[in-house]
This record gives structure tokens, C-alpha cells and sequence, in this order.
């Protein structure tokens, strides 16, 4: 398969069964072949985007990021990225969040990179629009 086809997904999540159900519905998308990499903390997201060369397609990667989770907030993670120019000009980012606190809401004025903010839960109808949007 030609890898520069691929779109790489990372999802950020600490719950288990988010990961399992987000999985399932990447298994069900078509348009175009996925590489999806869960994690659960956002210190092994950031190991393996640091030894992974996840812009090595023609498909900007997507990034979905909790915001509750242990270790490193996804606000914490986004501090970090903040640096990382290359990266963020290579990738969509998403922050995903069962909170509708203000407080979440102000924070992504903090981040101009990021391109949007899902409620959780989330079905695979909006995941899809977010994989079918152009580059």
C-alpha cells in the first residue's frame, strides 16, 4: 500500500473504551486508507510524534485531543506543540472534551492552531465530515 496515501490519526484519550469505539468507527471509513494510532496519555503521544515522521503524507494528519487526562493536561500538550511550528502547519488538531465549562471554551483562543473543539460523545457522522473536510 502506498504510504503516502495514508492520513495518520492519533487519538489522545485516557478512557479505554473512547479509544475501542473510535477505532471501530475509523474501521468503517472508506474515502481513503488510515493509520490510527491510539493513545491513552499524551507523554507516549509526544514520544512517538517526536520518533515518527507523521507528516510523510500527502494528507495532513489529524490529531484528537482529551483535555481531562493524567500525566499532561490536552492543554498542557498543546503548550508543547505551540513550539513545534512544523508540526502544527502539518496537522489538524481537534480538542475532544465531555466539558462545556467556559473556562475550556475561552482556553482554545489561547491556541489559533487548533480547528476545533468536539463534544463528547461524538458519533461517526461528525468524525467523517472532519475526514472528508479539504486540506
Amino acid at each position: 500500500m502506498n504510504q503516502e496515501n495514508n492520513r495518520k490519526i492519533i487519538l489522545i484519550d485516557d478512557n479505554a473504551i473512547l479509544r475501542t469505539i473510535f477505532g471501530y468507527m475509523l474501521q468503517g471509513f472508506s474515502d481513503y486508507p488510515i493509520e490510527f494510532y491510539p493513545f491513552k496519555n499524551a507523554l507516549d503521544a509526544l514520544d512517538f510524534m517526536e520518533s515518527n515522521d507523521i507528516s510523510a503524507s500527502s494528507r495532513p494528519a489529524v490529531l484528537f485531543v482529551d483535555i481531562s487526562m493524567p500525566f499532561m493536561t490536552g492543554w498542557e500538550l498543546m503548550d508543547v506543540l505551540e513550539d513545534k511550528t512544523d508540526f502544527i502547519n502539518q496537522t489538524k488538531i481537534f480538542i475532544i472534551s465531555s466539558s462545556t465549562s467556559q473556562s475550556d471554551q475561552e482556553q482554545l483562543a489561547n491556541y489559533p492552531f487548533i480547528s476545533g473543539f468536539i463534544l463528547k460523545p461524538f458519533g461517526k457522522e461528525l468524525l467523517y465530515e472532519i475526514l472528508r473536510a479539504p486540506h
